[in-house]
């Protein structure tokens, strides 16, 4: 009833943030560890990498990787991030998730947003012994008959769709994720996960006024109306509202990727996240 993650996931950046040693002397100035960063505002960026798996782990921090250092991509030590325990990945939220959504997690008392995770996400979970995963390429499937395995679910988003389109939103189901307020209907497509969407821009949130499932749509869910939330600090109280909800679902873009934490992590994450 709750994440649409049936498709395999692509763009999965697992974080495990590398190391610069005083090793990269003269000779090597032409190689660095680097990250590509993406300001939004001015003050916050994204940590992207060109490798496809970069994992916060609970053991140890991998070698350093050398890249071709270009003026596109340079950065400075400063920039990197040694993930290597909880509380680290409790900093990372702190830093880069959208802060509107986090103030709204925390005016909620800690209540989090989940979904499912794909089977290849959960194997390199398990591999890394992460605690958590940043996915950045994650496919929009609520349009597809294959998620729910029904024509008239898949015709249901179409017709949201087109509603929103004509109304004008950013948000739709076509650029958006589905995200459950219960870890429990979350595990029912994948290792249930809490997400954290990253950046200040390109981060919506929709869910019915009144909370539920978006599908199966109830009888009287014509004449429903959808609650929206831009991100913005007026809409902190109405989302924080949804995230107390008993099991809503709540539809979420995220145009910069989102982290992704093991609902396992979910009492020590909170803990730290309410100090």
């Amino acid at each position: 009833h709750t994440q649409c993650c049936c498709e395999p996931r692509r763009g999965i950046v697992s974080m495990r943030a590398l190391f610069i040693s005083s090793i990269f002397t003269a000779p090597l100035h032409h190689f660095v560890v680097c990250y590509n960063l993406v300001p939004h505002d001015g003050r916050r960026s994204i940590l992207k990498t060109r490798r496809k798996f970069v994992t916060f782990t609970t053991t140890s921090i991998l070698s350093p990787l050398l890249l071709p250092l270009s003026d596109q991509n340079a950065c400075t030590a400063e920039e990197y991030y040694s993930m290597s325990t909880i509380k680290e990945t409790a900093q990372y939220i702190q830093k880069y998730t959208n802060e509107n959504f986090l103030r709204s997690v925390m005016e909620s008392d800690c209540n989090f947003l989940y979904r499912g995770l794909s089977p290849d996400a959960n194997k390199q979970l398990a591999t890394e012994n992460s605690s958590g995963l940043v996915i950045t390429d994650e496919p929009f499937d609520l349009l597809d008959v294959e998620t729910y395995g029904s024509n008239a679910a898949a015709t249901y988003f179409q017709s949201l769709e087109v509603q929103m389109n004509a109304n004008r939103l950013s948000i739709r189901p076509s650029n958006s994720h589905m995200g459950s307020t219960c870890p429990l209907e979350a595990a029912k497509w994948g290792t249930a996960i809490s997400i954290w969407p990253l950046g200040e821009h390109g981060v919506q949130f929709a869910w019915m006024d009144g909370g539920g499932l978006f599908w199966p749509a109830p009888v009287s869910s014509k004449s429903r109306a959808m609650a929206l939330s831009d991100g913005t600090q007026n809409d902190d109280k109405r989302l924080s509202e949804a995230l107390r909800g008993d099991a809503w679902e709540i539809m979420f873009r995220a145009d910069n990727g989102f982290l992704a934490v093991p609902s396992a992590f979910d009492d020590e994450l909170k803990e730290i996240l309410r100090q």
